[in-house]
This record gives C-alpha cells, structure tokens and sequence, in this order.
C-alpha cells in the first residue's frame, strides 16, 4: 500500500483504539448521573438533530448501547492497524462517524470545529484508496456477496481473534478505571439546620434543628440558605422542569441557577472552584456563571439554560419559586 494510505491507516486506526479504551476507562461513563454517562448523551444528541429518531431507540439501552459502540471502535481500529477486513472496518468507521456527526456534532458552528465529519470522510478515503489497491493488483474489485463466500478459514480465525482481543481490551480498560471523579459539586445542604449554623456563628449555645416558624416571602422550595453556601461554592440540585441543575453563589447577595445540561452534547458539567467556572468533561465546553452562564470556550458558543432562584432576606433562604 502506499505510504499516503499507511499513515491514514495508523492515525484512525490508533484513535478508535483509543476512543473505545477511553470510554472503558471513564468512571462515569456508564454510571447514571456521571458527569458524561452515555445515557445522558443521547439524550442530548436527540435534540433537534437528523440522527434523533436512532438516538431516542439508543437511549432505551444506554448502557448496552455504550459497551457496543466503545467494542465497535476497539474492533475497527484493531483490524486497520492489523490490515484485517481493512475494507469492511473502513466502511464501519464511516458510518459510526457519519452517525455521530448527524448527532452529537451536528450543531457546532462553525461545521469545521465538529471532527466527527473530517473523520468520516478520512474513513471514506481510506475505503476509496483500498480499493483502488485492490483494483490496480486484481484488476477488479469483488463484490459483497463474492467477498462473503470468499472468506477462508483463516480469515475468520483472524476476524474473530480481533473481536476477543476487542472484548480483552475493554474489560481490561474497565478494571483500570479510576473511581467516580467528583464534579465539584457539594451535596444540597439541609436547610432545616441553618438556625443551628446562625446560632453557632453568634456563639450561642443553642443548636436547634428545626426550621424556624417564619414562612419565606417566596412560595416555593427551599434549596439552601446564604449560611450553608459559602461565596464562590456552588451545589447541585434537580429542577423538576429542567432536571439536573447548579446552584451558585457569585457574591454576598448573589445567587444564580442553571442547568448542567451542556448545550454541546447535554453532558453534565461540574464547577472548577478554582476558576469559578461550569466545565463539561466530554468535550471541554466552559461555561461562566458570573455572565448568565455564557460559553467561553469549547465546541458550542449558546449559554446553559437559566434557571430562576429567589433569596428571602429576612431568612437568607435559597427559594425555587412554586
């Protein structure tokens, strides 16, 4: 083959390895509520995307659904590097990225940011440049049902060592993943207990764990208070409209919500506390929450959807208005 192919060759080959193996070695990645859980994914990748018709039957299976694509991509990229079935695995290749880019990188913009759709079309001229070898040796190219009856023996011992290597690859990638990485998102603190923290700030003896009599200004549910979420913290929350959100404090008397749901792919962001901004762990989207969530960096450019909270002052309680 010429060298132009080989190094075509090499490069997906070694990614879809890599890409398969990651997805294995991602705690959260088949962990419900993770941070980018596959089921959350396709959620997002239903959104007014072509693909969402196959993303929504996907999403019935999530799990499933992500232990074949991560064997899948093992498989395609094993046998490119090892020249087996290099034909079929191209074509596979091809649809997996031409699927992805439908989905999940349909709506980045410019389309040139969104690799799924260069990657697609590396697998087509990869295809294309197969048989063109094939053309120039035999003279001609064998047709599907030729190459089906064609198969030897020692073709299949081959197409099948690939797949128990895939298998081995994967469970081996699970049993080295490290435990659930935390989002930098504290738990909901139990409102009922802010009487006991003002009472211990003031140095009085007191620890009562009831919420006071009086009833807030605002009808709605009490996420936390001003005393249990320190300036520059944020915690997460449901919204039982919007579902997964975040709660922050930016100042002494300013509190913002928003959803987690990354407006790139729907994974679930975390808070870097250090650089007090919402960053997505799937593809490196950030999100500002001092500037109505905008984004700031990534493959999308539209803010995290804003989510109304009140604080009652005389209370200092965190209020998702009713």
């Amino acid at each position: 083959m010429p060298w132009s192919i080989r190094i075509l060759r090499a490069f997906l080959g070694i990614t879809f390895v890599f890409a398969g193996a990651q997805k294995f070695l991602d705690p959260n990645f088949f962990r419900a509520g993770g941070g980018d859980y596959i089921g959350t994914q396709l959620a997002g990748f239903a959104t007014g995307t072509p693909a969402a018709p196959l993303m929504r039957v996907l999403g019935h299976a999530p799990v499933l659904t992500g232990v074949a694509i991560a064997l899948v991509e093992i498989a395609v990229g094993l046998g490119t590097l090892a020249g087996i079935g290099m034909l079929a695995t191209s074509l596979v290749g091809f649809a997996v990225n031409t699927t992805l880019w439908l989905s999940a990188t349909w709506h980045t913009h410019p389309y040139f940011l969104g690799s799924d759709s260069i990657y697609a079309l590396a697998w087509l001229a990869l295809a294309a440049g197969i048989v063109e070898v094939e053309r120039a040796r035999r003279g001609r190219v064998a047709g599907p049902i030729e190459r089906i009856d064609g198969i030897s023996r020692r073709e299949f011992a081959r197409g099948s060592l690939i797949a128990a290597v895939a298998v081995a690859l994967g469970v081996a990638s699970k049993a080295l993943a490290a435990p659930a990485s935390s989002t930098g998102l504290g738990a909901l603190a139990d409102p009922t207990r802010r009487s006991a923290a003002r009472s211990s700030a003031s140095g009085s003896s007191a620890t009562p764990t009831t919420a006071p009599s009086v009833a807030p200004a605002t009808p709605g549910r009490v996420l936390t208070t001003l005393d249990a979420l320190p300036v520059g913290r944020a915690v997460g929350f449901t919204d039982p409209q919007v579902g997964p959100a975040v709660l922050l404090r930016l100042a002494n008397d300013q509190v913002v919500a928003y959803s987690r749901a990354c407006t790139h792919e729907g994974c679930l962001v975390g808070y870097d506390q250090s650089s007090h901004i919402l960053v997505c762990p799937c593809h490196g989207a950030e999100f500002d929450p001092a500037h109505q969530a905008a984004a700031i960096a990534g493959p999308t450019r539209t803010p995290l959807e804003s989510i109304k909270v009140v604080v009652d002052r005389p209370t200092g309680d965190v209020i998702l208005p009713a």
